[in-house]
Order: C-alpha cells, then sequence, then structure tokens
C-alpha cells in the first residue's frame, strides 16, 4: 500500500489510523490476492509501530477472492488486534470472515473478538465500549 502520514491506498481500497488504537479501512469492490498481500503487510506494519488496535474493517461493498481469504487466515494473527469489527457484511461475507477469525485464533492468542454492525459509527461505538471495558479489567 502506498503509505502517506496514517493513510493508505491500494487500488480501490483505502485505510487511515487513528489515535490511539484504531485502523479504519475501507474496501471497494473485489479485493485480489495481491491486495490481500499488501493488507496483511499494512496490519503487521499498524501492530509493529503501534501496539495492538482495533480494525474496523468496511467491507459491505467488496468481495474477496478464496485465495485472499486463505492467505488472510494464515498469515495474519489475532495477536495483532484488540478486535477486528466489519462494517457492512452481509450474510455470505459473514460466513467468509467467521472462517477467517477461527483460523485467526489459531495463530495467536486464545481469545479473539469479531464483531458485525452496520455502520462505521456503531463500529466505533463498540470500540469506545470495549476500550472502557478493558480499562475497568485493569483497574
Amino acid at each position: 500500500m502506498k503509505q502517506q502520514p496514517r493513510d493508505w491506498q491500494c487500488g480501490a481500497h483505502r485505510a487511515h489510523f487513528e489515535e490511539p488504537d484504531t485502523l479504519v479501512a475501507e474496501f471497494n469492490g473485489l479485493i485480489t490476492l495481491e491486495e490481500v498481500k499488501e493488507t496483511v503487510t499494512l496490519y503487521h506494519q499498524t501492530t509493529t509501530e503501534h501496539g495492538q488496535y482495533y480494525l474496523i474493517a468496511d467491507i459491505g461493498r467488496s468481495q474477496l477472492e478464496a485465495a485472499g481469504r486463505r492467505y488472510m487466515s494464515e498469515k495474519a494473527s489475532s495477536d495483532w488486534f484488540h478486535a477486528i469489527i466489519y462494517v457492512g457484511a452481509d450474510i455470505v461475507m459473514q460466513t467468509f470472515v467467521k472462517a477467517i477469525a477461527l483460523a485467526l485464533l489459531f495463530t495467536g492468542k486464545s481469545t479473539f473478538e469479531t464483531v458485525f454492525v452496520k455502520t462505521q459509527e456503531e463500529a466505533r461505538a463498540w470500540v469506545a465500549q470495549h476500550r472502557l471495558r478493558l480499562k475497568s479489567k485493569a483497574g
């Protein structure tokens, strides 16, 4: 992905980092294997630079190739994320995403939250609530 200060672009797909700990990615159209590879690199780079983070992935206007699903489940790690919040996924995409999330569980930590919401506003509200829960547990 082409990097500018906290902004990335790969084809029709874009991402930006929001302080303190959230990467917002918006995917449009077909997500090819090469684009998935660049996205996984972005996810890993983000955790290297910022530590564990929330990923809000707006996928309502996208489709993921089978090879990309396999690559994501093999190369990404659940340890990178506090949680992944998917925006706009239809039932078919939810099924694919749940399979990827299950594979990610085998690569890292024992608990991993995968959430589905309709809007980015709902995703940000979920992140804010989750932060509060984590803070109260650390307490």
